[in-house]
């Protein structure tokens, strides 16, 4: 059963500005300024970055055999110049090693447009602020990953990711358990006017959130603060405040650091568009990655059709699905377009937009025998208008540059790309090396390591973090022959360009999509769905399916059907829920009555509090994509990174719980519960 959610609770209202002579702004709501009036820059300089001693930290931990990760926690994006002055002094400091890491909550971010008029302020910031708006989200609660360059040909050296919501919620939601803070930035509203962001909650979850070393400064010097911080554990002092104010706050959390990390080594099991990506996020992390393909090419499975669609899977009901199909969505845009830049668009990443008719979903019904409701905004109303909005017939046709009879829905975001050309792209990183005709018949756990092998029972990898992505074929393997996944077969069918087939400027979808033109001059038609088939023969049947089901639309670009089978089949894997399986993979060879205590205090298949079983130490898994595994497979595999190394996961808690592994067997034992 899927966990429902309050529509209320999944928007968020942008924050009520009003601005001041001298341009700077103000929140009415809260009565106070977003940054001193004696200088913005130079308040945070002096309280978050100096206090903080940021520099002479980063110059340190670059000196480290593993560099890692340094992650900086704020309270209060506001304006985002805390962050655009962290950046600049990173950018400065030059490590080519260590990553960083800003997380920033925010419960009322500024709309975009405000956000670029309050960065005006700061013309010296400009070029990090273009980049920052480029990707800026003003919509949608939850967590929001950006990726952020230094320079163009280099990894992620910044991640930030923006929490949109309650900060004390965002921060008891995140889903990886061992991820930890180094330092803080306090910087809400005064605590006379938003109490919230200084309750003894939120500042016991910073505790929690911290190691010993993390440190934290403020602007405020409250005196409850300042008793809570020390009772959790923190050295409290007060230091010369910046401007008018006296005194600011710094507090370091008391205890001995942990030793530095070791080396590790990853292995990725296919090199689909799942292993490649996972094998992308582990490489950009400053880890070496060899990748296991049993084929004699990349991206043989699903992920070799020469288009395919990058959009959101519409859900009528604001759920957990819902949110993990909406932020996978978000983010993948993010990545693709990244991708695009520092590889000169090799992925052929194309963000045309997603048009949907009607017809995709009401003749399905139809042939499925459901009832049809009429389709109305309504049913939709969920969705940020920036994400999703109906069109009539005749907007349709205005906006797809052909003639449509049908209204419709718009992503006007969406796009398609080149999946196969994708995974070569991911792939092609100086810490990953592709191993192909490298089939893994078998992986084993000895002496701390994660060991494959091959039909012939030789070693072909050992390394510390394995990561399983050969789409249904995980079930080969003892540790995820569970899981339901099961192979879901798709002909893809192409047609060359006519010459009104040139004016379509986006993807359409009635019963099947229709691509714009390639590269090579034809447009693909997809796909079919066949369970159970792992045939890659074409098929006349098939292809005649395409064909029909797309007529509404192929008839009125002048695309014949063709005399000969031309196009390509493959096999998905689907899971028995049609929602990823990722993350985590739970010991299957634990009895009952080892389970653990609870990992997580909540999970969307039940309302009751059910122990975790124990997981296997560095073995995760990314498959059960489906037919949606462009939107889904670039945030599972941030997902997975993090959880591999303890950063802090891009999924909370919720949309964690809702695609891991574990969830099939919280639902075997729910159902025992109930037959007791």
């Amino acid at each position: 059963m899927k966990q429902s959610s309050d529509i209320d609770n999944t928007r968020i209202d942008n924050a009520n500005i009003a601005w001041q002579d001298d341009g700077a702004p103000y929140s009415p709501d809260y009565d106070d300024v977003y940054f001193s009036r004696q200088g913005g820059m130079a308040e945070t300089d002096h309280v978050f970055l100096r206090a903080n001693d940021l520099q002479a930290r980063w110059q340190k931990a670059e000196q480290q055999p593993v560099a890692g990760v340094f992650t900086i926690a704020e309270l209060g994006f506001g304006t985002g110049l805390n962050v655009l002055s962290c950046w600049r002094l990173w950018r400065q400091a030059g490590c080519q090693r260590l990553r960083l890491h800003i997380i920033s909550c925010e419960k009322h971010p500024l709309t975009r447009d405000a956000l670029a008029q309050a960065l005006r302020q700061w013309p010296e910031l400009s070029d990090l602020s273009a980049q920052l708006l480029a990707q800026y989200p003003d919509h949608s609660s939850g967590y929001h990953r950006l990726l952020l360059r230094t320079g163009r040909h280099q990894s992620h050296s910044i991640v930030l990711d923006l929490y949109y919501g309650d900060a004390l919620a965002m921060l008891q939601q995140q889903s990886s358990p061992h991820a930890c803070v180094d330092a803080w930035f306090l910087d809400g509203f005064t605590p006379a006017h938003n109490p919230e962001l200084w309750s003894d909650k939120l500042l016991h979850s910073i505790a929690r959130l911290s190691r010993p070393g993390t440190t934290l400064s403020s602007y405020s010097v409250t005196g409850r603060v300042v008793r809570a911080l020390r009772e959790l554990d923190f050295t409290v002092e007060k230091r010369p405040g910046f401007g008018s104010k006296r005194q600011m706050l710094f507090a370091g959390k008391n205890g001995n650091p942990a030793r530095p990390a070791a080396a590790r080594q990853a292995v990725v099991i296919g090199a689909g568009l799942a292993g490649a990506t996972a094998a992308r996020a582990l490489a950009e992390r400053g880890i070496p990655v060899t990748v296991l393909e049993q084929a004699q090419a990349v991206a043989q499975g699903a992920s070799g059709n020469a288009q395919a669609v990058v959009q959101m899977r519409l859900n009528r009901q604001a759920d957990t699905h819902w949110q993990f199909h909406l932020h996978s969505y978000l983010f993948a845009l993010r990545y693709y377009a990244d991708l695009a830049h520092v590889s000169d668009n090799a992925i052929d990443w194309h963000a045309c937009g997603v048009l949907t008719l009607d017809s995709a979903y009401t003749n399905t019904r139809h042939q499925a025998g459901k009832p049809v409701p009429a389709a109305t905004h309504e049913q939709y109303a969920h969705y940020p208008r920036q994400l999703l909005h109906r069109l009539t017939a005749d907007q349709t046709r205005a906006v797809a540059g052909i003639p449509l009879p049908e209204d419709g829905y718009l992503q006007p975001r969406g796009g398609w790309l080149n999946p196969a050309a994708t995974c070569r792209v991911c792939l092609d990183h100086p810490l990953i090396t592709v191993r192909l005709g490298a089939g893994v018949a078998e992986v084993a756990h000895n002496s701390g390591r994660w060991h494959t092998m091959d039909g012939q029972g030789r070693q072909l990898s050992a390394s510390d973090i394995l990561v399983i992505a050969n789409s249904y074929t995980a079930r080969a393997f003892r540790q995820t022959a569970a899981y339901p996944v099961a192979p879901l077969r798709g002909q893809v069918t192409e047609l060359p360009a006519s010459a009104q087939s040139a004016a379509l400027n986006m993807v359409v979808c009635s019963e099947r999509y229709l691509a714009p033109k390639s590269g090579n001059g034809l447009h693909c038609i997809g796909a079919s769905y066949v369970k159970g088939s792992v045939d890659t023969e074409l098929s006349h049947e098939e292809q005649d399916g395409n064909l029909e089901k797309s007529a509404p639309v192929r008839a009125r670009l002048g695309l014949e059907a063709p005399a000969a089978l031309h196009g390509r089949a493959s096999i998905r894997g689907s899971s028995g829920d049609y929602m990823p399986i990722a993350g985590a993979v739970p010991d299957p060879d634990l009895p009952e009555s080892r389970y653990g205590g609870t990992q997580h205090v909540s999970s969307p298949d039940t309302s009751q509090v059910l122990p975790d079983p124990a997981l296997l130490p560095g073995l995760f898994v990314s498959t059960g994509h489906g037919s949606h595994g462009t939107a889904s497979c670039p945030i599972i595999a941030e997902h997975i990174a993090c959880l591999a190394l303890a950063e802090a996961s891009p999924l909370p808690l919720p949309l964690a719980d809702c695609i891991a592994p574990m969830r099939f067997i919280r639902r075997q034992r729910r159902r025992q519960q109930q037959t007791r």
